[in-house]
């Protein structure tokens, strides 16, 4: 019984041995995966706050767009309620803007008419003036009258043919004036007063 003993204990041993080496191994793959499976914990950790940085800053960047959308959509707003009231505005001056433009109109209008009233008293004037001119020279050449147009007064002197008579006009546009002229040219032309 001695050799199986032995046999038995060897077979044992290499068994144990075996089994040891196969439990080392297992050790040691249960180990390497444990390994493996704390790094793959630790990347995926990294990648997850990674990616929760990048969330975070999204997040913030989406909160500030929404900030800068609601206060554009306030501007918007308020440049649409003010636009609003100033068309309101518009549309109540609008009937006073029509008046003021017609008004304007009228006006230009009759500063037209005036200046072509003006044009035309400017044109009677003139043929007044020229005739009255003309006249004057008629009146001078027949009555003889040349007036003195240095002299303050109504001055002058009255020459008919080879007579001439200086007169002086008292009360210039009276009567009694026009009177006393008349009678110096008759004087003149040789007609005693009251002749004519």
């Amino acid at each position: 019984a001695g050799p199986s003993r032995s046999v038995l204990e060897l077979r044992f041993r290499m068994e144990a041995r075996q089994e040891q080496a196969l439990l080392r191994r297992a050790a040691d793959s249960e180990a390497r995966f444990q390994r493996i499976i704390e790094a793959k914990h630790r990347s995926l950790g990294e990648k997850q706050t990674q990616l929760q940085t990048q969330v975070a800053a999204a997040e913030e960047a989406l909160r500030r767009e929404k900030e800068t959308a609601l206060e554009l959509q306030t501007e918007v707003s308020l440049e649409r309620w003010e636009l609003q009231q100033n068309a309101k505005s518009l549309s109540n001056l609008w009937p006073d803007i029509e008046d003021n433009s017609a008004a304007v109109q009228s006006a230009h209008t009759k500063v037209l008419e005036l200046r072509h009233e003006a044009q035309e008293h400017l044109q009677d004037e003139k043929q007044r003036l020229e005739i009255a001119s003309s006249l004057y020279e008629f009146y001078a050449v027949v009555s003889g009258i040349r007036w003195d147009m240095e002299s303050e007064q109504m001055e002058g002197y009255i020459a008919i043919g080879e007579k001439a008579r200086a007169f002086k006009v008292e009360k210039p546009g009276s009567k009694e004036s026009a009177d006393a002229l008349w009678a110096e040219i008759e004087a003149c032309c040789g007609f005693e007063p009251g002749q004519s």
